[in-house]
C-alpha cells in the first residue's frame, strides 16, 4: 500500500543522502556511526528507531514534509550519543538546537519555518510547538554553543 510513498523518500535518499549527511556532520560537529538503516514506511507516528531497530517513516506526507521528517528522524540518531543531559533538555530540545540550522543549510530558511509549523502543530505525543518556542528564543550562535557544550561531553 505505500509502495509510491516509500518510492519518493528512495528518491529523496538517493539523489540528497550525500549532502544530507554532510550538513548534518557539518552543522552538528558529530558525525554518523550507522552506516545502513532498515527503513519502513508506514502509515503511523515518524520514529527514528535506535540500534538494530528499524527507522520509521510516515507515508502519507507531502515531498517537503517527508524530507524534514527524514532529516528530523537521521538527527535522533545523529545525537542519540549525547547522553548527558541537562534535566530541562530533554532530546528534541537537543535535536532543535541544530535541526533548524540543518533544515535552513539544506533547503532554505522558508522551508525551515515551514517545517516548524508543521511540527508545532502535531499534538498527543510530545509538545512541539513549546520546544520550538524554546529553541528559536535562542538565536543561531547561541544554539550553536549550547550544543557543542553538550556534544564536548561525548
Amino acid at each position: 500500500d505505500f509502495t509510491k510513498a516509500a518510492q519518493e523518500y528512495s528518491r529523496i535518499w538517493e539523489s540528497e543522502g550525500k549532502l544530507i549527511i554532510r550538513t548534518m556532520e557539518a552543522v552538528s560537529g558529530l558525525k554518523f556511526s550507522d552506516t545502513a538503516i532498515e527503513t519502513v514506511v508506514y502509515e503511523g507516528v515518524s520514529w527514528a528507531g535506535k540500534g538494530d531497530s528499524p527507522m520509521k517513516l510516515r507515508a502519507s506526507y507531502s515531498e517537503d514534509v517527508k524530507k524534514g521528517t527524514l532529516v528530523h528522524e537521521l538527527g535522533h540518531r545523529l545525537i542519540s550519543r549525547i547522553t548527558k543531559r541537562p534535566d530541562n533538555l530533554d532530546e528534541h530540545r537537543i535535536l532543535n538546537l541544530i535541526l533548524y540550522d540543518i533544515w535552513t543549510a539544506l533547503y532554505g530558511e522558508d522551508f525551515a519555518k515551514m517545517m516548524v509549523g508543521v511540527e508545532s502543530k502535531r499534538k498527543g505525543i510530545y509538545d512541539y510547538e513549546t520546544a520550538w518556542q524554546w529553541t528559536l528564543a535562542l538565536n543561531e550562535d547561541n544554539r550553536k554553543k549550547m550544543f557543542q557544550e553538550l556534544a564536548t561531553n561525548l
